[in-house]
């Protein structure tokens, strides 16, 4: 093990096998894209060209993965989320009577009566 200084591997902003593996694919399947629509360029949206990466089955799993991941808000939109606190800060305020008449009145509107008994009749 070197102490303090790099003395071998690979160099530094220098892409490794598997990144180079993968632009190589990319490149292929965008000129796969190139032959099958007969454009120089590819002149679909971002959507078909992630769609075209998914589907294309010469690609490494992971760039399927990643294309598909991406491609998923376009084909299957996200539910929006909702706020489901209780918010209502309503408040309400009860002014009882005052004073004896007013709450015999009161009583005497909005108390529960009781219910009548049959005492004096007879069957």
């Amino acid at each position: 093990m070197a102490h303090g200084k790099k003395t071998g591997g690979r160099k530094k902003c220098v892409p490794n096998k598997r990144t180079l593996q993968r632009q190589e694919a990319l490149q292929q399947a965008v000129k796969a894209a190139a032959e099958a629509t007969g454009a120089e360029m590819f002149d679909g949206d971002a959507h078909a060209l992630l769609e075209l990466i998914y589907k294309n089955e010469g690609l490494p799993i992971e760039m399927h993965a990643d294309a598909a991941k991406s491609a998923i808000r376009f084909e299957k939109p996200a539910l929006a989320s909702t706020d489901n606190r209780n918010t209502d800060t309503t408040t309400y305020l009860v002014a009882l009577p005052s004073g004896e008449t007013m709450t015999q009145e009161w009583k005497a509107k909005y108390a529960p009566q009781p219910a009548p008994t049959d005492k004096g009749t007879e069957h």
